[in-house]
């Protein structure tokens, strides 16, 4: 069932691509970025600290609609508030609820770096992605081979847009390191099953060079499991629907935020 979902959700994608190829030509999109380029903002991701990346996301194709306490620039500010040191909107529109327009408002409402979480395997896609004011991307190794995340990285780094590469198990991770990638996301949940285990960021934290930036994504829902991963070496965990049904989103983050930071000084 997993599967088909995942196959669903790339089909929409698809046909919501080319319709916005056709309105917006590829190179209309380029000129588009040289006049209005937005002012990038420095990726704090680093393998000497603990940080926490807050999401905005409104559904899941599990869940469904994800219930919010507060408004979206309400949320951003709380992140804000909790130390988050970089925020993620998630943007596909069918499954998960999200928009380019929700990456756009954050961007006004926030000085924080924005990192763009979608499902990208194309340079239009990526250029999309820093016209709309993105900082960062994901790209997800599952949907790409070896040759087009070389491409799509070297496309990001000339238009000024961080990487974090997305990877599941050992044959992703060895992808991701080959291609080139310098921030890898393990993710904890198996795009195939939706099964999510944390156990899945320690087993392959074994075979992670050790200048790569490590995120933990999927999972982490109380300060003891950022408190695990940080102590394991992970740099930085994703945090979405833990954070977005909280009454105080800026205590979550904060508590999170400690617990990480404090474990990872004790390494």
């Amino acid at each position: 069932m997993a599967a088909d979902i995942l196959q669903q959700i790339l089909a929409r994608k698809q046909e919501r691509l080319s319709k916005v190829e056709q309105l917006i030509p590829f190179d209309s999109l380029c000129r588009r970025l040289e006049i209005e380029r937005p002012l990038r903002r420095p990726w704090p991701l680093a393998t000497d600290r603990f940080d926490v990346i807050a999401e905005i996301k409104r559904a899941s194709p599990s869940l469904g609609p994800i219930p919010w306490q507060h408004s979206l620039p309400e949320l951003v500010k709380q992140y804000e508030l909790g130390g988050a040191g970089t925020i993620s909107v998630l943007t596909e529109q069918d499954f998960f609820c999200g928009s380019l327009e929700d990456l756009e408002q954050v961007r006004k409402e926030t000085s924080l770096p924005i990192l763009r979480k979608d499902f990208l395997w194309t340079e239009y896609q990526i250029v999309e992605s820093r016209v709309a004011g993105a900082d960062a991307i994901l790209l997800i190794v599952a949907l790409l081979d070896k040759v087009t995340l070389q491409r799509l990285l070297k496309v990001a780094s000339e238009i000024s847009l961080e990487v974090l590469v997305e990877c599941h198990d050992l044959q992703e991770l060895e992808r991701a390191i080959q291609a080139g990638a310098h921030n890898i996301g393990i993710n904890n949940r198996d795009l195939r099953t939706f099964e999510v285990s944390l156990d899945t960021t320690l087993e392959l934290l074994q075979s992670v060079n050790q200048d790569c930036v490590i995120v933990s994504e999927s999972g982490i829902r109380v300060p003891e499991d950022a408190g695990r991963l940080a102590a394991a070496g992970v740099n930085a965990i994703l945090v979405g629907e833990a954070c977005v049904r909280q009454a105080k989103p800026a205590k979550q983050v904060a508590d999170l935020l400690e617990q990480g930071r404090k474990q990872h000084r004790q390494r």
